[in-house]
Formats: C-alpha cells, structure tokens, sequence
C-alpha cells in the first residue's frame, strides 16, 4: 500500500474516531451490525485502531533499522498514537 494512502486513511480515521461512539449520528448512518455479536461496538473500533497504529509503528521500527529509505519511513502515525493515548514512537 502506498505511504501517501495509508497517511490519507489513518488521518482520515484519526478525525472521525470521535463521532464512532457519539449520541449525536443517526444509527443508519453507523457501520452495519457485525457478523460476529460486539465487533462493532465503539470500543471494538477504537481498540482494532489502537492495534493496527501499534502495529505500524512496530513495522516502521524493525524496517527503518535495516531498510533506512523504505516506504515505512514514510508513514506518519504520530499524531493518530498521540489521539489515541498511545506514548510516542518507541
């Protein structure tokens, strides 16, 4: 996936993070009900969010040591870890 995309999406959904649990949005417009029973559930959201920033923040420190230009670098999850309450790059 291109870096370009995958900023675009996480700051994308860092922006709207807050509205997944807000009282506010009519429930036809909330994502459809899951599959599985709860997977949808505001905590379920932020906490898959929390899992995937964790993980590219992991991916971007194992590659940037042996691969110095790749396309991790070039990811920005600073911002969306620091929304999330998630401590800084490690």
């Amino acid at each position: 996936m291109a870096p370009k995309f995958v900023n675009s999406l996480v700051e994308l959904i860092t922006s709207s993070i807050d509205n997944i649990a807000s009282p506010d949005v009519h429930p036809s417009q909330r994502a459809p009900p899951a599959l599985i029973e709860g997977v949808q559930t505001p905590e379920m959201i932020s906490r898959h969010f929390r899992n995937t920033l964790l993980h590219i923040q992991k991916r971007k420190n194992e590659v940037s040591e042996s691969h110095p230009d790749s396309h991790w670098d070039h990811i920005d999850v600073v911002g969306a870890m620091l929304k999330m309450g998630i401590s800084g790059p490690r």
